[in-house]
């Protein structure tokens, strides 16, 4: 049996990948992709860029060669959306584990359950929204908290929409890189390309035309670092319960 976990960046996995045994890549048709063992579990690794399009194609790349290879260890136990989340509740700080009881779709205003999570390490859960596009200001993280969610995120909804249409259990566990408090100075949605993914060649031509900016995105690297670390460590050490679901918010 095998667990598929899916983030945005490479980054995002990489600290977890590290802990894995046997690690290699896999040649699939997206951005990355590797495969490890964990305590004597498969586990898939798959990126593919920001928003809920690129990660479905994630998803059915690794169905379709899960599928293919016809092997009983090859089986998938449990999809897992992984990576960054914004936080919209307050007491969330920069780092901290959010497992999701519920994903948001906004722009089809769906709600998906999600698998429950053990874990001996500390973690927020709640009701998360997905939505296709970085939440840059605090009026922004001020609407999303009216839909009571805890935090918000890109990939989740496509994520789950696959997930479910294969008759698989969904999770997501997300970590927290920016706090409600605060704004992003650069538009990060006007920096994707035409299929989503953050153009990180636009990104540095802003910032060297506009060097005041170059202390904040060296500061969101660290922050990002410091939580991809703090991901990896958490999908390492808990447990998805593939047989039940978390309790639904209130």
């Amino acid at each position: 049996m095998a667990i598929l976990y899916v983030a945005s960046e490479a980054s995002e996995l990489k600290p977890f990948a590290s802990m894995l045994t046997g690690l290699r890549k896999v040649s699939w048709p997206i951005d990355y992709a590797s495969e490890g063992i964990l305590e004597g579990r498969r586990v898939l690794l798959a990126a593919n860029g920001a928003g809920p399009k690129l990660a479905t194609r994630a998803v059915e790349v690794a169905i379709r060669a899960v599928t293919g290879a016809e092997l009983s260890s090859s089986k998938l136990e449990a999809v897992v959306s992984t990576g960054y989340c914004g936080a919209l509740d307050a007491s969330l700080r920069e780092s901290e584990i959010v497992v999701a009881t519920r994903i948001l779709d906004l722009a089809r205003n769906q709600m998906s359950d999600c698998a429950a999570v053990t874990s001996e390490s500390k973690f927020a859960s709640g009701l998360m929204v997905s939505q296709d596009r970085v939440a840059m200001d605090l009026a922004e993280k001020e609407r999303l908290l009216g839909h009571n969610a805890i935090a918000v995120e890109m990939e989740a909804a496509g994520v789950a929409e696959r997930t479910k249409a294969a008759g698989l259990p969904f999770c997501c566990i997300k970590v927290v890189s920016d706090r409600a408090d605060e704004a992003f100075r650069i538009d990060f949605n006007r920096m994707r390309t035409t299929e989503g993914r953050f153009a990180r060649g636009k990104i540095g031509l802003h910032a060297i035309t506009h060097p005041k900016l170059i202390g904040e995105l060296l500061r969101l690297r660290r922050r990002t670092q410091d939580a991809a670390q703090a991901l990896g460590d958490f999908l390492a050490s808990c447990r998805i319960n593939t047989a039940a679901v978390n309790t639904p918010d209130e």
